[in-house]
């Protein structure tokens, strides 16, 4: 047996486990600490807290995590893999730490970002020979880059200066949308664009924003830059949009500087381009555009791949736009479209991990993943021995676990909305089932009723199905299966209006298919729910509070029940609800 030990440090840190070649567990710092992209790191070994960009950083955090991932997977391994954008010092004193708290390894390696992001994608995939494109906001090896996967090896083919990432994240700041706390505003993008239009004679100037775009210099902010406080927005080509010139405000002072900001720009010019928000017309109609001409650019680059590669693997941050991937697989260019449920940076310990097992030391051939690649690589919550407390404080039933599924699927089929913890939470920013929130699909009212009474989104953002996978393609247009949510495809004409709350404006849905064997409970529920409603099929959104990640605690989602109006919560098959309505289980008990 070789164990490896994966370390990604900077946003979105997280640890992984591999034993000979196979991710076996992944705990994310977002998950314990309950702040999305939380970063752990050790620039310096000063002790105390420090300003960190969105958030502060503290080495009492870091020695907190890895004394969890010693009680969980011990201190020794075969080796120790870092992607933490090359930043040698910080490698060295992270190597201090871990010896200083006892871990012990053979041999460590620093992994590059973007490699990291590939080997995650190719040695997870079922391929053996594969193309691999790996495009995000911005790593220490690039931006956009396309690998070579054949047997063991992996192989940088290209390394293309567009910064797709970036360019998609600046859109967000042009229109209007007010990004998460960390900076980034695209995931909100992406819901908006349904609303626009696409206007042919913006093309031209989106094209040209999405090939010519670079990041402006950030601007000089006291404290913390979150929100995005510190992002200063370059409109390149966008500003000379004939329609858009109305847009064009002064830049303020307070907004970073005139001086800085027009030398990088334009030298000259003193205007930035601000449009009105998501309720705009216009700025919804710049959204769908742009993201039109962002497709466009990302498969020109793809082409001149497609007579030598059978199969393609995407993974980066960029791999989450769902409306590219499902135009991508429209090409019917590949034999095999491969995606992974953590593509962001929160996946790039695993990538490093499996680069150092196939690439140091005989580990033999490879020649695919060999197995599906589960997400459900999470740890069980971090609160588990409260349970007993728990139950003090909130109503609940015992159920007999053959009959969970069926009372579940009775629930949602009655218009309850019940959140779901189970087992050990899905890997990645996409809810799959261990840690989601079930609705009825058929009622038209249900996105608003999720909206207002639990998740409290911006109200262009749309709500997913997740399907049996033998069942899904007779109601959405998919055309492989997409057990992660990476694909946005459409809902079929002839059920979007019976399907309201998860289909789009546009039509689209951001599905999941679930197959029997990767997670038998939620395939029965969907059975069972098919049995009451003839489909198997429920909306299903992420368990978690406004603004946080998805949750890993048992009294997070219990408290969700004080908070909002979420009706049920059920903590394996244990059904609990909250202390105002103990008539609802009372009424189940009869």
């Amino acid at each position: 047996m070789k164990s490896i030990l994966g370390v990604t440090l900077g946003h979105d840190t997280s640890f992984s486990y591999i034993i000979d070649g196979k991710v076996v567990a992944v705990m994310e710092a977002e998950r314990y600490f309950r702040q999305k992209r939380y970063k752990l790191h050790c620039l310096t070994l000063e002790p105390g807290k420090h300003v960190s960009g969105y958030q502060f950083v503290s080495l009492d955090d870091m020695e907190l995590f890895l004394g969890m991932v010693a009680k969980e997977w011990g201190t020794k391994y075969d080796g120790l893999a870092v992607q933490n954008a090359g930043r040698v010092e910080e490698f060295n004193n992270f190597q201090g730490i871990l010896n200083r708290m006892g871990f012990q390894f053979e041999a460590a390696y620093q992994v590059d970002h973007h490699l990291s992001h590939a080997a995650l994608a190719y040695y997870t995939s079922p391929f053996d020979d594969a193309l691999i494109l790996s495009y995000d906001g911005e790593g220490n090896d690039g931006q956009t880059i396309f690998f070579k996967g054949k047997g063991k090896s992996l192989t940088y083919l290209e390394n293309n200066p567009l910064r797709f990432g970036q360019s998609y994240n600046n859109l967000g700041y042009i229109i209007g949308i007010r990004p998460e706390i960390c900076g980034t505003s695209a995931g909100k993008t992406m819901g908006l664009t349904a609303y626009g239009e696409l206007v042919d004679e913006w093309m031209p100037y989106a094209r040209d924003y999405v090939k010519k775009y670079v990041k402006a210099p950030p601007k000089t902010v006291d404290g913390l830059k979150s929100y995005g406080k510190a992002h200063r927005v370059n409109d390149v080509s966008l500003r000379d949009i004939p329609d858009l010139k109305k847009y064009l405000v002064p830049v303020e002072e307070k907004e970073g500087g005139v001086k800085g900001l027009v030398q990088y720009l334009t030298g000259k010019k003193q205007t930035v381009l601000r449009l009105g928000g998501p309720e705009d017309k216009t700025a919804q109609s710049l959204a769908n555009t742009v993201q039109a001409a962002w497709t466009e650019e990302v498969i020109n680059l793809i082409k001149p791949y497609m007579s030598d590669y059978k199969n393609l693997c995407i993974v980066g941050g960029c791999a989450l736009n769902g409306i590219t991937n499902y135009e991508i697989q429209q090409l019917d260019a590949f034999d095999g479209t491969y995606f992974v449920p953590n593509p962001s940076d929160c996946g790039l310990s695993a990538g490093a991990a499996l680069y150092v097992y196939w690439n140091y030391g005989d580990n033999g051939v490879f020649s695919g993943y060999g197995e599906y690649f589960s997400p459900y690589l999470g740890s069980e919550v971090f609160d588990k021995n409260d349970l007993s407390s728990l139950r003090n404080k909130y109503p609940n039933l015992d159920l007999d676990p053959a009959q969970s599924a069926s009372l579940l699927a009775g629930l949602i089929y009655s218009d309850y909305m019940v959140g779901v913890i189970r087992g050990r939470y899905e890997v990645g920013p996409r809810a799959l089932g261990n840690r989601s929130i079930l609705c009825n699909p058929l009622n038209k009212d249900m996105k608003d009723i999720v909206n207002k009474k639990v998740k409290h989104r911006e109200w262009y953002r749309p709500f997913a199905p997740i399907a049996t996978a033998e069942s899904a393609s007779r109601y959405f247009t998919n055309v492989d299966d997409i057990p992660y949510m990476s694909v946005i495809c459409y809902t079929r004409p002839e059920y979007r209006e019976v399907l309201p709350s998860i289909t789009h404006v546009d039509g689209s849905s951001r599905l999941q298919t679930l197959k029997k064997d990767h997670n038998p409970f939620m395939h029965e529920t969907l059975m069972e729910f098919e049995k009451l409603s003839g489909m198997p099929i429920m909306l299903n959104t992420s368990f978690n509070p406004g603004g946080e990640p998805i949750l890993n605690y048992y009294s997070v989602g219990l408290e969700m029940l004080d908070t909002t109006e979420l009706d049920f919560v059920l903590i394996e098959d244990t059904l609990f609800c909250r202390p105002s309505r103990e008539d609802l289980i009372a009424s189940l008990k009869v």
